[in-house]
């Protein structure tokens, strides 16, 4: 995982270093904090209880004047806590799934007046994402558990927007939903797992700022 960064900080920095790369290719980072959950936990789910972090770096290149391909490589915490109160019998559990993630988000800027006056500092993405979990951990009121049937790939479905806060700095608000169930359902994790909705999905709204090299010109054109 150290390597993969290591590699994606060179590529960014190089695009953000060499002007004929620069005129076709955007480097940016990305750093955020997510609220996560995993269906079928429990009977009372998708609370997203679970705060955690996000980060890493993008790429992406114009497509025309409105459209634009993003690559990204993130680090994301995922899982379920459920806090110990009445509704779970008072049982604290906690799921960290750790994973490098790779999007490939297609991104179409929004165009709309608002008292007649033209509002541009908006955009639209969607696309998939591959996974793979690198690390994981369950806590059972305080005892640590790394044994459970959790697939090691995740493909999912990414919907987002972002806006333009300044010149090159960007807010992003994206939900994911993992498109095959991440966990093994030969071995539930509880009686209720395969009786729930989006049954062993991931779900993760993250809330990340982007900082993206280049002029303000170019950068709006790729987002």
């Amino acid at each position: 995982m150290k390597i993969r960064f290591t590699l994606l900080v060179v590529v960014i920095l190089t695009v953000a270093t060499n002007n004929t790369l620069a005129q076709r290719f955007t480097p940016g980072l990305i750093a955020g904090f997510v609220a996560t959950d995993l269906a079928g936990v429990d009977p009372y789910d998708e609370d997203f209880h679970k705060a955690s972090f996000s980060g890493g770096g993008l790429i992406s290149t114009k497509l025309s004047d409105d459209n634009s391909v993003q690559f990204e490589i993130l680090y994301i915490q995922k899982g379920s806590l459920q806090p110990a109160d009445s509704i779970n019998n008072y049982t604290f559990y906690k799921l960290s799934l750790n994973y490098v993630e790779v999007p490939l988000m297609l991104k179409h800027n929004l165009h709309f007046n608002i008292n007649k006056k033209p509002v541009d500092r908006f955009y639209f993405e969607i696309g998939p994402s591959f996974g793979r979990l690198v690390s994981f951990k369950q806590n059972i009121n305080g005892t640590l558990f790394n044994e459970g049937n959790f697939s090691k790939n995740e493909f999912a479905l990414n919907l987002g927007v972002g806006c333009t806060i300044v010149n090159n700095l960007y807010f992003n608000i994206r939900y994911t939903n993992s498109i095959f169930p991440v966990v093994d359902n030969s071995k539930q994790l509880n009686s209720f797992f395969w009786y729930t909705f989006n049954k062993g999905n991931n779900m993760v709204f993250a809330f990340t700022l982007r900082y993206i090299w280049g002029s303000s010109q170019a950068t709006k054109a790729s987002n």
